[in-house]
């Protein structure tokens, strides 16, 4: 009878905490200097984990210094190194890797500075952000709005639209770039006056041999209206590099050949000239700077000056400089300075122009 009690108790036990285990909510466990932490993580940044707590309103951003353990029993979409898994954290190791068990039973170790994307798995978020969000993992970018309107002894409109994205997978990359801007101003003793119309895009196609080589083909194209470019089409073909000094830390230089179609909106001649391709973009982003979060400082450099004999006469330039900081998770506020020089031939609209624009911006 005494074993057939004790048998009931260790059966009732096991039934108990069979249930206790699959009532427990799923989240992730973080140990920060020998505290557990409970919640889950939203990102892997260059330095810092992003780790929403159960029962706490917004997000920690916790160096991986200070990271003691890591193991996730949501599952996660993780691409890094052209390579697409789902699965779950076991260990960070070295506070630079992650040991991870994917959906078919095999751990591996992958350096959090090759993690391009980091989302939760659907199967554990079914929510439409998700789904949108692994849908499209190699898909990011952010879109900027600048607006103005002016209603008193002068009437002012002014919108800039920024629009950047990329999509990265395997050695296949494309990026998109598009800048618009329209501005009118009119008083009671003079109508109306555009000041601004104008608009900038490119297109990019990159195969990559390495995480760093690659061969690219662009197409650039724009008109500015006050400026009397009416159109204007430069593709080019090349070869670059990229020098990484972080996840977030990097420079890319490249080279090649373009061809250049400008045509005008008055009398002056139309151009086609051969030229050279000479780009350099960068990125370089700062945590925990006066107060800030984080402040993030991306640009390029676009010239292309003409190889037929008129080095000196035929030339386009289009460079830029923009400081992002983040408001919220997805919300940012930009700073940016454009330069433009080419060879115009209007002597009253000169070579030059600069912009400087105030924008809020939506990453994604």
């Amino acid at each position: 009878m005494r074993r057939v009690m004790l048998s009931v108790v260790t059966a009732l036990c096991c039934v108990l905490a069979a249930a206790a285990e699959k009532k427990e909510p799923i989240r992730d466990r973080l140990v920060v200097h020998g505290m557990v932490l409970y919640g889950r993580v939203v990102g892997l940044g260059e330095e810092k984990l992003a780790f929403r707590l159960d029962y706490a309103e917004g997000i920690n951003y916790i160096r991986y210094d200070d990271i003691d353990a890591l193991t996730t029993r949501y599952n996660y979409h993780i691409s890094y190194n052209r390579i697409d898994i789902e699965g779950k954290v076991l260990g960070i190791e070295e506070h630079k890797y992650l040991r991870v068990r994917d959906s078919d039973g095999n751990e591996r170790t992958v350096a959090i500075a090759d993690i391009d994307n980091f989302v939760m798995s659907v199967r554990d978020d079914d929510s439409l952000e998700n789904r949108i969000r692994n849908r499209f993992p190699h898909t990011k970018g952010t879109l900027s709005l600048g607006l103005e309107n002016d209603n008193g002894n002068s009437k002012k409109n002014k919108i800039d639209i920024v629009v950047n994205t990329r999509y990265k997978k395997a050695q296949h990359e494309v990026q998109f770039y598009l800048d618009y801007a329209y501005e009118t101003t009119e008083t009671e003793a003079n109508p109306k006056v555009t000041n601004k119309d104008e608009l900038a895009a490119f297109l990019t196609y990159r195969y990559h041999m390495t995480n760093a080589d690659f061969w690219y083909v662009t197409m650039g194209a724009e008109y500015d209206k006050p400026r009397h470019i009416r159109q204007q089409y430069v593709p080019s073909v090349g070869y670059g590099k990229r020098f990484r000094y972080g996840k977030e830390k990097w420079l890319e230089p490249s080279i090649g050949l373009g061809y250049a179609t400008v045509r005008y909106t008055d009398t002056y001649e139309d151009k086609y000239f051969a030229t050279a391709a000479f780009n350099l973009f960068g990125r370089y982003r700062m945590e925990e700077i006066a107060l800030l979060r984080s402040l993030t400082v991306d640009g390029f450099l676009l010239y292309y000056p003409g190889i037929d004999g008129r080095f000196a006469d035929e030339w386009i330039l289009r460079s830029n400089v923009t400081f992002s900081v983040p408001l919220l998770d997805f919300f940012s506020v930009k700073l940016a300075f454009d330069l433009i020089n080419d060879s115009n031939p209007n002597l009253e609209v000169g070579n030059n122009k600069t912009t400087t624009k105030l924008l809020f911006g939506v990453d994604f």
